[in-house]
Formats: structure tokens, C-alpha cells, sequence
């Protein structure tokens, strides 16, 4: 193995936590870049004083709630809020029908932009009359002063129903017969046409040829029930039409539109007629989200659509829309539906051909289908081919959290079958078909790689290297359902592995950062950003900046909840610090330039004679010869009233982007043969980072991402009652969750190979694990009882069935 550099620069908690960082002799060396820190929210969150939507207190603050469905699928015939109007408090009513929420061309309701086609999945309506699943928000909302009288007054509407046949498979919905999901719609089927075919069919190569060529052929089918979130907070939203005009908005920000100022602030304009410039976003804490709620067509949607009408037809009143079920009632997971395989391969574990074929629910926003693009992205398989048909049901749309289930598991499961089918070590598989669009890692990557001036370095096999090591698999590695342990139950090894994303920024639009100097020495950057939960970014921000201008991380304030016409990139896609790692770099440098071209002038020296650390201006040569930041900044104010603005295109290399990191995750398990429990006794994950920015926020990512993956993988599930496609555990109690009993060793580790896009060779991580751990506990479990369980959850009862116990 090469020579390594072996740091652990986080507390470890063995067994249960573990986190190495792995780099290289050669490697830049930093002084803030790659080192632990405080977070600045930490504090405040852990003493319970962070301000979330639900905090926002205002005088004279009303509160607002909406109607859900009781029923899978329904059609309202009428509708009478007579009754409630007389409960004391009741302020406003809005009912589904009132030009409020009406657009010409939108039978159903406001919701989308003007414009926008109606049978497009990524809008829905606010109060329709037409309900397709069971709590989703419809027909009419109440605002009162208190919110036991919103909640009595809704008690109080009485509305009849036509109940309406529902379909909530999605095997089920595409089926000639099925009953029609979406009667708005007007279609005599249930399939989602509005998706584009480059989302539901790809095809490179040549399949027939592919499989000629393989010397076998499998076929198998993987099926996903639906399955949600479960977050505990309640997504509560703020909105504020003052008497002077100004519209405010606390939104809560795990949603596309709003994570976008600037288009939150367009979107509030289209919904109100409110100009944009008297639009104000306020940004305010996350948390317990998991990853999710952001499905426009939901719950989630609503309460920011709301709190904006109701505001403005109550000039001069805050309003908080109350959104307490959010978490079950605003979408399936993405991966919801069924996976069919057909893979050919050569004796010697070469991949040749994969065909994917899936059924999936219908998608709120962008989803990835079987297998695309991950399995073209980090491959060396020439010949592939990836379709999906979706399908409109009763249940709220698939939404991606923790986004990238739906392509990962054809990914994995292509390889474990090949492995398990050959008798071969899976590592040895993964190495073999390992490459990129279709072109094999070496020598063809490696290349390209020197070409670009990337290090010429092998993610996978790194990441395999140590993560082998970190479990023991060559001493516990054994074929599928031979091992039996002294306590009567299976041992099994699972192993699993994934590019890492993303390598690259997202796209670019008005992204970018403005940096003012105060006269206590301090630099306040101004870059609104959601702050999602993780309580890292501000750290992790002020060390690019400290580390590309000199000043102490102390001196740099961030200012990302206010927005001041600047907005970084924002949370998504595991893309934000990739692209604002650009930003930072470029405001850093440009920040040190400005410091010394004024500091220049007070020593009389050109810049490059002078440097910065610690805040202390100093003449290179004479280091003792020296001016604080801030005595330069109080002698030289009007120098510096402009500022700083970076937007990161000086540093930003517009070349082809290849997905060259790898990440791999090793678990091993015991399974009770007469019980059909499945104990989680190691879990190992190993992340090429590129490059570590920050080690608190990356290794609570590599940990916290674990956990929601093996909760997908096993338990997770939404129990849909046949009789009436009602939810029977959308729940605390009933819904399926890893608890503090549920706790895993684990050891989580890095490899610092520098081949990612960012400005310091990073990659992103956000999503990376919780998709990477949701795939490898089938494996696990295959090679402790050697029989597949293909249904997920992989659940006691599916464990027994499979050993013939039941």
C-alpha cells in the first residue's frame, strides 16, 4: 500500500464513531483548510435558542391552517363555512374558488407561475377541489388569532365528497383497467407524460451486441414500497404584508423555490402582485428534516402559497401557516416502485450489457430513473440501456431526500448479482467494470486525468484498500450462507460502492458574495444561503476565506439568513460547497489584494513585498514592521467603503468534468435464523472528499447520512390500508425509525484524493452516504443467508420466508 499521511482530527467514541482522514505525502498543507472548528450555531442549537420559522413571534401574529383529505381520492360537491365564521378569532377564510386562487387556465387553483402548463409534475394547486391522496392540503384554510380557534373552525366547514375510485401501486396504476388517479388531468391512463424521455429513457452503446458477447445472462426484479421522511419538524412559514407596502416572508427553507432568494422573491411577486422589490426573505434555522420536504406539489408548497395570500388580504397582519404533517403527507421516497434487471457479463466478472427497466410513482420534481446517470457516469459498460415509466397514484408525488436512491440501487445491485452469480469477491467486480461513460479507469482516465492536471490517483481502489482493511475482509470474507457462528446465528459481509457527487458546481446563474470592512477589523460577507440543518456551512465558509486572505476566522462574520441581493449556491444536489468553494476562494484573495494594495501605500512598499496573517499586516522583510488589519482599516476608512464582490469566475476552469471519485461502504452482520433479526455488528464507510474542508461538517455527514440509508434499507415503509389507500402509520408511534438502540459501530473515513471540480479538488458528500448505506444491506444480508430478499424493507418476516421458516 502507498504511503499515506494518517490523521484523527475529531473526538472518537469507540466503537460506535470513528473518523480518519487519509492524505498524501506532497499534498498542499493548509492552515485552516482540513482543521477542526466550532461551529458558530453550536451553542445556540445545542441550548435550544436557534431561531426556527416556528420561533418567528411578531405582535398582533394570526395563525392560519388548512384542510386536509381524509380520503385516498375524492371530488368536493360542496362546500359550507358558515359555521365556521361564527367561532370567536376566525379572521379570513379561504375556500377553494375565491379569485385568490385563481389563474385563468388553472381549473384547479393557483400555483404555478402564469404560463406554466397545469399538467406539469413539477406544480400543483393550492386548495383544490380534487383530492388525490389522503392528506393532501385541499379545499379550504382558515386564519384566526389563536390557533385552537383555526383548528375548531376547521372542525366546523362541512364539505361533501364524492368518493372516487383510487390506485396506489404503481404496477397497479399502469395497467389498462386501473382506475384513474387525476381526473383534472383528462387523460383515460396513468401515465406521467410530462416527463421528458432523456428522464425516462437512455440508450449508449449497443445492447444486442452486449449480450451476444456476455458469456451470461441474469434476470431479477428489486421492488421499493413507498416510504417517507419522517421528520419531526413541523414546516411552519411567516409571511408579513406591512402597511407600508413591504412583503416579508420567514419561509422555511427545505424547498426548491425558496432556497433561491431571488426566485422565492419572484415567485411571492407572481402569487401577490406585489413588486419584487418590496419582497424580503428571512432566512431561519433548519433541522429534523432529513433531507426532505421539498415536494412543491405538497404540503410543503402550500404553506409558503398561503401565508403570502392570507398576508396580503390582511395588510398589516404577520401570519404563521401551521404545517404539522408535513412529514408524512408530502411524498414518497424516489426510489417508490419496481426495478426489472437483464445483465450480461463474461466469466471473468466484465460487465457487457445492462438493460434496467422501472415503474415508478409519479415525480414532483426532478428524479433519477433505474440506474441513470450514475451507472453511465462511473463505469467502464459499454452498452446500456435505462427506461422508466411513471405512474400517476393516490399517494403524494416521489421526491428525492438524500437524492440519487433511484439510480444507485440498479447500480449496486448489477454488481452484487454478477458477483454472487460468479462466486466472486465483489471488490474484485468493482474494480474490473470500474471507469467512466463507458471507458475503462486505466489507461484511458488516468490520461485525462494528467491531461487536466488532476493527480493521477485510483479512487476506488483507495477507498477499497482501506475500507477491506477497516472491516477485516480477508480474514471474514466467506461464500453466501457458509458461515454459522458458535451463537447459532448467520454471519454475513456486504460491500458496496458509488461515485461521488458532485464533482462539479452546479449551474451557474447569479451566484456570488459581497464582503464589506468594519472599522473593529472584522469583514461582514454577504451571501444569503438556507442554512439547512447541519450548522457547518458558516465554519466551514470562514476558513476558505481566513485561509486564502490571512485574517483570523474570528474577524470574518458571515451574514447568509438576511437576503442583501447576493445569494451563494444553495443546498441541493450535494453541490453547494463545490460551487460556493469558488466564490469563497476568489472574495478571500480578492479581500487579501485590497488589504495590501491600501497597505502598500501606508508602508510604502509594493503589495508583494508585504503579507497577512493573523490579521497583522507585515513587511515581508521585516516581519516586526507591522499594522493591524483594523489600524489599517480606521486610518484608511474611505479606501476601504467599497467592498469586495466575488463570484468565483476567475478561479472556475470550464473543462469537461469527469466523475473520477469513488466511495465504498463494508457492513457486517449476524442474522438470527429463528427470528429472521438482522444485527448490524460494523458498519465501514470510506469517501473520497477530494479535499476536507472542514471536518466537524464532513464527518457528521459521513455519520448522520449513514443512519438514513440503513433506515431505508431497513425499516422504512408507509402502510397503505387496502380498503381505503389511507396511511395506517403516519406517526411517531407506528412509523418505523432507527432509535438509540439501533446505534452501529461505526468507522467513517476519507480519502483525500483531490480529484473533484471544487476549487480545492473537493467533492460534495451531502447525499453521498445516506444513498451508498441504503444499498449495502442486501448484500450483507445475501452473503449471510444466501438467498436475495428483493423487496424492500428487508424486514424478519421477508428473512424467514426466504430461509423456508414460513
Amino acid at each position: 500500500m502507498e504511503e499515506r499521511i494518517i490523521s484523527k482530527p475529531l473526538p472518537e467514541y469507540p466503537p460506535y464513531f470513528t473518523y480518519t482522514q487519509i492524505s498524501f505525502p506532497g499534498d498542499p498543507q493548509f492552515t485552516f483548510i482540513g482543521k477542526p472548528g466550532i461551529p458558530k450555531d453550536g451553542l445556540i442549537k445545542a441550548s435550544g435558542t436557534a431561531q426556527f420559522t416556528s420561533d418567528v413571534k411578531i405582535p398582533g401574529m394570526l395563525y392560519a391552517l388548512y384542510y386536509t383529505s381524509p380520503f385516498a381520492h375524492a371530488k368536493m360537491k360542496s362546500i359550507d363555512v358558515s359555521e365556521a365564521w361564527k367561532v370567536p378569532g376566525v379572521i379570513d377564510i379561504l375556500v377553494h374558488g375565491d379569485p385568490d386562487l385563481v389563474w385563468e387556465g388553472h381549473p384547479e387553483g393557483k400555483g404555478a407561475p402564469p404560463g406554466a402548463d397545469v399538467k406539469s409534475a413539477p406544480w400543483a394547486f393550492i386548495l383544490p377541489s380534487e383530492a388525490v391522496w389522503e392528506g393532501q392540503p385541499v379545499a379550504v384554510a382558515v386564519c384566526a388569532r389563536s390557533v385552537e380557534a383555526c383548528y375548531e373552525a376547521l372542525k366546523k366547514v362541512k364539505i361533501e365528497w364524492e368518493e372516487l375510485p383510487f390506485v396506489i401501486d404503481v404496477e397497479e396504476a399502469i395497467k389498462p383497467d386501473a382506475p384513474i388517479a387525476r381526473l383534472y388531468l383528462g387523460q383515460n391512463d396513468n401515465i406521467n407524460r410530462a416527463i421528458p424521455k432523456w428522464q425516462s429513457y437512455i440508450s449508449i452503446g449497443d445492447i444486442k451486441k452486449g449480450f451476444s458477447e456476455s458469456d451470461r445472462i441474469i434476470e431479477f426484479e428489486v421492488h421499493c414500497p413507498p416510504h417517507t421522511l419522517g421528520g419531526t419538524e413541523a414546516v411552519n412559514v411567516v409571511a408579513w404584508y406591512r402597511e407600508d407596502g413591504c412583503l416579508e416572508i420567514w419561509p422555511h427553507q427545505k424547498q426548491p423555490i425558496i432556497r433561491i432568494p431571488s426566485a422565492m422573491r419572484q415567485w411571492a411577486s407572481f402569487l401577490t402582485g406585489i413588486p419584487i422589490e418590496k419582497v424580503r426573505i428571512h432566512d431561519m434555522y433548519i433541522g429534523a428534516c432529513f433531507g426532505g420536504a421539498i415536494n412543491p406539489q405538497g404540503t410543503c408548497f402550500l404553506p409558503v402559497a398561503l401565508a403570502i395570500i392570507f398576508a396580503k388580504r390582511n395588510k398589516g397582519k404577520p401570519i404563521m401557516v401551521l404545517s404539522p404533517w408535513t412529514n408524512f403527507s408530502s411524498y414518497v421516497g424516489e426510489e417508490t416502485g419496481h426495478f426489472k434487471f437483464k445483465v450480461g457479463f463474461k466469466n471473468d466478472g466484465t460487465i457487457t450489457a445492462v438493460h434496467v427497466y422501472g415503474t415508478f410513482a409519479w415525480p414532483a420534481v426532478f428524479v433519477l430513473f433505474p440506474g441513470f446517470p450514475k451507472m453511465i457516469e462511473a463505469t467502464s459498460i459499454k452498452n446500456i440501456i435505462h427506461e422508466g415509466v411513471f405512474a400517476y397514484t393516490n399517494t403524494p408525488a416521489a421526491q428525492c431526500y438524500r437524492h440519487g436512491t433511484g439510480a444507485a440501487i440498479p447500480f449496486q445491485e448489477v454488481f452484487s448479482r454478477v458477483a454472487a452469480e460468479l462466486g466472486m469477491d465483489p471488490t474484485e467486480v468493482a474494480l474490473k467494470n470500474d471507469g467512466c461513460h463507458g471507458h475503462p479507469m486505466h489507461p484511458e482516465m488516468d490520461e485525462i486525468k494528467k491531461k487536466l492536471g488532476f493527480p493521477v490517483r485510483d479512487s476506488l481502489k483507495e477507498c477499497i484498500e482501506v475500507g477491506k482493511k477497516a472491516i477485516g475482509w480477508d480474514e471474514k470474507w466467506h461464500p453466501p450462507g457458509t458461515k454459522r457462528l458458535p451463537n447459532g446465528n448467520y454471519h454475513g459481509l456486504g460491500f458496496a460502492w458509488l461515485l461521488t457527487w458532485s464533482n462539479r458546481p452546479g449551474r451557474r446563474t447569479m451566484q456570488g458574495a459581497r464582503l464589506t470592512f468594519a472599522l473593529d477589523g472584522k469583514v461582514h460577507v454577504f451571501g444569503s444561503r438556507a442554512c439547512m440543518g447541519s450548522g457547518d456551512e458558516d465554519l466551514t465558509y470562514r476558513q476558505i476565506i481566513a485561509e486564502e486572505s490571512g485574517l483570523r476566522i474570528e474577524d470574518i462574520v458571515l451574514e447568509m439568513q438576511e437576503y442583501h441581493e447576493s445569494q451563494l449556491f444553495e443546498p441541493g444536489g450535494s453541490a453547494g460547497l463545490i460551487g460556493n468553494s469558488y466564490i469563497l476562494k476568489e472574495l478571500g484573495m480578492k479581500t487579501k489584494r485590497k488589504i495590501l494594495e491600501v497597505a502598500a501605500e501606508h508602508f510604502n512598499k509594493k503589495p508583494e513585498e508585504l503579507d497577512i496573517k493573523d490579521s497583522m499586516v507585515f513587511i515581508k522583510a521585516a516581519p516586526e514592521n507591522n499594522i493591524s488589519v483594523m489600524g489599517l482599516i480606521a486610518k484608511y476608512q474611505s479606501k476601504f467603503m467599497e467592498g469586495v464582490f466575488a463570484d468565483g469566475t476567475s478561479l472556475y476552469r470550464d473543462i469537461p468534468a469527469y466523475e473520477w471519485g469513488r466511495q465504498v461502504a463494508f457492513m457486517e452482520v449476524e442474522v438470527d435464523p429463528e427470528t429472521g433479526e438482522i444485527y448490524v455488528k460494523k458498519l465501514v464507510i470510506v469517501h473520497d472528499a477530494g479535499k476536507v474542508i472542514n471536518p466537524n461538517g464532513y464527518a457528521g455527514q459521513l455519520y448522520g447520512g449513514s443512519y438514513m440509508g440503513l433506515e431505508k434499507a431497513w425499516l422504512d415503509e408507509i402502510i397503505y390500508d387496502p380498503l381505503t389507500g389511507v396511511k395506517l402509520n403516519d406517526n411517531y408511534v407506528t412509523y418505523p425509525a432507527l432509535t438509540m438502540a439501533e446505534i452501529v459501530p461505526m468507522d467513517c473515513i476519507s480519502v483525500e484524493s483531490r480529484l473533484g471540480y471544487g476549487a480545492y479538488g473537493n467533492f460534495g458528500v451531502g447525499e453521498n452516504t445516506g444513498v451508498l448505506v441504503r444499498t449495502v444491506l442486501r448484500d450483507a444480508v445475501y452473503n449471510a443467508i444466501g438467498k436475495w430478499i428483493n423487496e424492500d424493507p428487508i424486514t424478519p418476516e421477508k428473512i424467514l420466508k426466504a430461509l423456508g421458516k414460513i
